[in-house]
């Protein structure tokens, strides 16, 4: 968990770097691969343990794979929600829809692992 740390200090700090530039087209691209990488890496340690805490373990690969996938589902989230924003299409509604779908496709992939008990 120490390597999602160091990520999340160094996508913040790019983040900050980026902030500071002139607004152009390069610069909104590296903002929200900032963003990304900063909210995923942040929010990682605390999934890890959410996940830990209430999810059922299966085995030690299931579960880093599910940690991270759904940090990078939340990091790709708000990415979507803040490009919405910044286009000025965002809606409270479209924002639930949009988490609605992370969420089923979330759901669908914890159903779909394979189980390690051989049935």
């Amino acid at each position: 968990m120490l390597w999602a740390i160091l990520v999340a200090l160094l996508a913040w700090s790019a983040m900050w770097s980026v902030i500071q530039l002139p607004v152009n087209t390069l610069t909104k691209v590296l903002f929200f691969v900032a963003l990304f990488g900063a909210i995923s890496a942040t929010l990682m340690p605390a999934i890890a343990y959410l996940n830990a805490r209430f999810g059922r373990f299966q085995s030690k690969r299931v579960y880093q794979v599910r940690f991270a996938r759904q940090s990078l589902f939340s990091g790709a989230f708000i990415v979507v929600v803040a490009w919405l924003q910044m286009q000025r299409s965002l809606s409270p509604t479209l924002a639930l829809i949009l988490m609605a779908v992370f969420i089923l496709t979330e759901t669908f992939l914890i159903t779909r692992e394979a189980p390690t008990d051989g049935s």
